[in-house]
């Protein structure tokens, strides 16, 4: 049975398992990086295979990651999944957590990001290529604005999606591939004032 949410609106119980371990949102995260398998996260992060794999399967029957290939590997095989469309912590799919979920998932995407840039930063490849950006806006809005500042982001992250997707599908059996890291951010200022 779903649960309620603040505002009266049902929670999807698969969201709240996916979210319900602390390895399971760590996992999830490095599914947003792109495609991989239970033994390459469980080496990458230091965690026991058997953990990874089990919380793998959690997000999968959660319907948060999906299959994408299988790889024979020694008398194995090795399955490969990547993040569902729309998946990502923070994106719009997960605005029925509860607002104290989501504030976890807020400052653990913030963190993410942090750690990613500083990364880019020292390794030269923030501003690496000419067309690079990064910018952050400080407004002014009354509420009408506040909600078309919202829809222009869900509009950029599904289009943001949509480029990722038709990129998967060139790079099919292709190494030319390079990741690239895409953030869209609209919160309300602590200061209360436009340009702080």
């Amino acid at each position: 049975m779903a649960k309620k949410d603040e505002g009266g609106g049902e929670i999807d119980p698969q969201i709240l398992r996916a979210l319900a371990h602390p390895l399971r949102v760590r996992i999830l995260r490095l599914f947003e990086e792109g495609p991989s398998g239970p033994k390459r996260l469980a080496d990458r992060i230091g965690e026991p295979l058997a953990n990874v794999a089990y919380h793998t399967n959690v997000l999968l029957d959660c319907g948060c990651i999906e299959p994408v290939e299988t790889i024979p590997c020694r008398g194995a095989v090795e399955h490969i999944y990547r993040l569902k469309p729309g998946k990502a912590l923070g994106s719009f799919d997960w605005l029925s957590v509860p607002p104290s979920l989501r504030e976890g998932m807020a400052g653990s995407s913030l963190e993410a990001f942090t750690t990613r840039a500083v990364e880019a930063l020292k390794a030269g490849s923030l501003q690496g290529r000419e067309d690079s950006r990064v910018t952050w806006l400080p407004l002014m809005v009354d509420e009408k604005g506040w909600k078309e500042l919202v829809g222009i982001a869900e509009r950029a992250e599904n289009s943001f999606r949509a480029a990722a997707e038709r990129s998967a599908e060139r790079l099919k059996g292709s190494a030319e591939g390079f990741p690239v890291i895409v953030a869209v951010a609209t919160f309300e200022s602590a200061s209360g004032k436009a340009g702080s």
